[in-house]
C-alpha cells in the first residue's frame, strides 16, 4: 500500500485528495482548493452566499478562501449518498523553476484569479473529472503529472462564474491571510528559541484562546502540532546536510528533550533520526559525487579554453 499524505502534515508537500465531509464552520486553509462534486446533494458555502453543486462542475478556491460543504440527508433517501473530492495542493512543492516558466503562465493567471472562488461548468470538466480518479495520495511521480494534466486542462476552460465578486468578503479573507501570514513567518524565523501561544498571538494582537482557534482553523492542526512538525522537517534536513550530532541537531531545532526529539521524529517520519540518517546516507553521497564530477569538468573545460 502507498503511504498516504494528508493536508498539513510534514509530508504534505504538493497535493492531498480527500472526501470533503459535511461542516459546522467555515474552513481556512492555506493551500489551494479544487472540489469536484461526485453526485447531487452537495451544496457549497462561501461568505453569505450558498451553491448548490453538480456532477459537471468543479470550483477552484485560492488559499485563505472560507468555505463550508452540507450535504443533502434526503439524497441518501433516494439511494443517492452524497460525494464530493476535495483537492489540496500548493506550488512550493513543483518548484519555483515550473512555477515562473512560460509554460506555466496560464496556470498562473487562472490561479491569481482563483481569489474570486471559479466555478467550471460543462463537458470537458466532465473529462477533467476522470483524471482526480485516477489520482491517489502517494510519492508516485505519476500522481504530480496527473495534477498538472488538470490544472494546465482547467486554464484552458473559461469559468463560467466567480462565485466570491463581494469586495467585502474578498478584504476579509486578505486580512485574514496577511495574519496568518505573519504568523508563519514569525515561528520561522524564531524555531529554535522557546516559542509559546502568546508570543505569536501578540504579533497579530489576538489574544491567546482567539488565536489558538484562529490558526487551527486556518491550518488544520494546533499551533503545537505546526511547531513540532517544522522543528523535526529542519532536523530531517540538517540530519541528511551535516554531521552534526543527533543531540546537537535536537538542540539547534528548539527541543529541549533528545527522548521527546526521537519520540516526535519517528512518530511523524516513522523512523528514529539515526535510522533516517543511515537511510539517506546514499542519497547524500551521490549529491557529493555529482558536485565533484561537475566540478572536474568545469575544470576541463577551463583547461581547454
Amino acid at each position: 500500500m502507498p503511504t498516504r499524505i494528508v493536508a498539513n502534515t510534514a509530508k504534505f508537500v504538493v497535493f492531498d485528495l480527500q472526501k470533503l465531509s459535511a461542516t459546522q464552520h467555515m474552513i481556512f486553509g492555506a493551500d489551494y482548493v479544487l472540489i469536484r462534486p461526485k453526485t447531487t446533494g452537495c451544496t457549497l458555502y462561501l461568505a453569505d452566499t450558498h451553491y448548490r453543486l453538480s456532477v459537471n462542475q468543479i470550483v477552484l478556491l485560492a488559499p485563505f478562501n472560507p468555505f463550508r460543504l452540507s450535504l443533502d440527508t434526503s439524497a441518501s433517501e433516494r439511494n443517492i449518498t452524497p460525494d464530493c473530492d476535495a483537492l489540496h495542493f500548493r506550488l512550493n512543492g513543483l518548484g519555483q523553476t515550473l512555477v515562473d516558466s512560460q509554460q506555466f503562465s496560464s496556470v498562473m493567471t487562472m490561479l491569481d484569479n482563483a481569489r474570486h472562488a471559479l466555478l467550471y461548468e460543462g463537458d470537458q470538466i466532465l473529462e477533467i473529472g476522470k483524471t482526480f480518479e485516477l489520482m491517489e495520495n502517494s510519492f508516485d511521480f505519476r500522481q504530480v503529472l496527473h495534477i498538472l494534466g488538470v490544472l494546465d486542462s482547467l486554464s484552458r476552460e473559461e469559468p463560467k462564474q466567480c462565485l466570491l465578486e463581494n469586495c467585502i468578503a474578498i478584504s476579509h479573507v486578505k486580512r485574514t491571510e496577511d495574519k496568518l501570514n505573519s504568523s508563519l513567518k514569525y515561528i520561522q524565523e524564531h524555531l529554535y528559541e522557546p516559542l509559546t501561544v502568546a508570543m505569536i498571538a501578540s504579533q497579530v494582537y489576538m489574544a491567546e484562546s482567539t488565536f489558538s482557534r484562529f490558526f487551527h482553523a486556518n491550518m488544520g492542526v494546533t499551533f503545537w502540532q505546526y511547531v513540532i512538525e517544522q522543528r523535526v522537517r529542519q532536523a530531517a534536513r540538517l540530519l541528511v546536510k551535516t554531521e552534526h550530532s543527533i543531540s546537537y541537531i535536537c538542540a539547534e531545532v528548539g527541543f529541549t528533550s533528545i527522548s521527546s526529539f526521537n519520540s516526535k521524529f519517528k512518530e511523524l517520519l516513522k523512523q528514529t533520526p539515526k535510522q533516517y540518517r543511515n537511510s539517506h546516507t546514499d542519497m547524500k553521497h551521490d549529491i557529493v559525487s555529482a558536485k565533484t564530477v561537475k566540478s572536474q569538468l568545469q575544470k576541463q573545460i577551463f583547461s581547454l579554453a
